[in-house]
């Protein structure tokens, strides 16, 4: 296994679609399969994701509640 990194820079220069194919993605893609590692991967990611939905629901909430005040100011 390589342990080639990528500079963020290029990565934010490629856009987000592309991820996928930075060197470290794949490099971590490699590891896992060969290592048998899917369903802790899978596991982890699902709690990523479920922990970022939270923060995001939580954050459209404040946006919403301080919309509310500012309307009900005026």
């Amino acid at each position: 296994m390589s342990t080639t990194t990528t500079d963020t820079s290029t990565l934010e220069n490629k856009g987000i679609r592309n991820f996928r194919t930075a060197a470290d993605i794949e490099n971590f893609y490699r590891f896992v399969q060969e290592n048998g590692l899917r369903r802790e991967a899978q596991l982890v990611f699902s709690a990523l994701v479920t922990n970022l939905k939270l923060k995001e629901k939580k954050e459209n909430r404040k946006k919403k509640a301080k919309a509310k005040r500012k309307a009900k100011l005026q």
